[in-house]
């Protein structure tokens, strides 16, 4: 539900990555898009007679809600006998973590969310989460959990004398804990730690200014940020903790994991619950104080340390790949 030609970035790295296993593993179809130009694909679809010969189909929902046409689509594949696993990739507009727009648009969105969201689950022959968290508060007791994936490991080495912290997000949403960030990386700087912080943001997510002379706003995304991992001691997820943000697995935490860096997390349930069970970096609360000691353990940490912590982070990203992700689809899809 979302175009695939307009930049890597969110839900769009997720889409992508899989499309791309996918079809190393499966005669694959694709159908992308906005709206309106995906009413006039799946009609297009629809009318060929290809939906016979599917063995299965699989869906990435948007967080703008299905249109009508998908219901439509999705209904009539599943009357035709095929199994349809549809993704339901997040649900703030049902937390008070994320403030959304007061717009007549924003507020329709959240009204319509849980009607819509029973009526993909009508159309689809099974579900399917990125956490447990998630599958409870929607309420899908059977749902398939499908975390993200993490793309291949790259070997990077750090340069001498590299102080930078890496985020990577919207730095103006609250809820990403940017603006926390800044604050701890300044308290860790008035405790001697040497460090500084790079914020890699889309146009229009950079953190509002004055910033500190420590703070480098930047634009990449994909290999472009790799092109940036020599000056990158470790990278961080600042998220205040809250019920959305504890049941969340964002996808740059799996990015993060294939850049062999430590991480740095806020202890919101399931981020902390895959750092800690992979030993990959460092648990903190989510309040600038204890941010700065978490930040101050990890760039002051013997060498030792630090290469156990990129290791272990490597050795994670290995174990969940897209490859596998996307394999697990198949088998889900097989199996309906």
């Amino acid at each position: 539900m979302y175009p695939l030609d307009a930049g890597r970035w969110g839900p769009t790295v997720r889409i992508a990555s899989l499309r791309d296993e996918l079809r190393r593993l499966v005669d694959l179809d694709l159908v992308a898009g906005y709206r309106p130009s995906r009413r006039a694909a799946l009609a297009r679809y629809a009318f060929s007679g290809r939906l016979r010969g599917l063995n299965g189909i699989y869906v990435e929902s948007s967080t703008f809600l299905p249109a009508e046409a998908d219901l439509a689509f999705l209904g009539l594949a599943k009357a035709l006998g095929t199994p349809v696993l549809t993704y339901v990739r997040d649900a703030y507009q049902l937390f008070g973590d994320y403030e959304l727009p007061l717009t007549l648009r924003g507020r329709m969105a959240t009204a319509a969310f849980r009607p819509m969201i029973r009526a993909l689950r009508a159309v689809s022959s099974r579900m399917a989460v990125p956490s447990a968290g998630l599958a409870a508060a929607l309420g899908f007791e059977d749902a398939a959990l499908l975390p993200p994936g993490s793309p291949a490991p790259v070997d990077v080495v750090r340069t001498p004398g590299a102080n930078r912290l890496l985020f990577v997000g919207d730095a103006r949403l609250a809820a990403h804990g940017a603006d926390r960030l800044i604050v701890a990386v300044g308290r860790a700087r008035e405790k001697g730690t040497a460090v500084e912080l790079e914020i890699v943001s889309r146009p229009g997510q950079e953190p509002p200014g004055p910033l500190p002379s420590w703070t480098h706003v930047v634009r990449a995304e994909g290999t472009q940020i790799i092109d940036r991992l020599p000056g990158i001691v470790a990278s961080v997820i600042p998220r205040p903790r809250g019920a959305y943000n504890d049941l969340a697995l964002p996808v740059k935490l799996y990015e993060y994991l294939a850049y062999g860096r430590p991480l740095i997390v806020t202890d919101c349930t399931e981020q902390a619950r895959v750092v800690t069970s992979a030993g990959a970096g460092v648990v903190t609360g989510d309040d600038p104080g204890a941010l700065a000691e978490g930040i101050a353990r990890v760039v002051d940490a013997r060498a030792d340390q630090v290469q156990e912590w990129e290791a272990n982070a490597t050795a994670a990203a290995r174990t969940a790949s897209w490859e596998d992700r996307a394999r697990q689809i198949v088998e889900l899809m097989t199996a309906s």
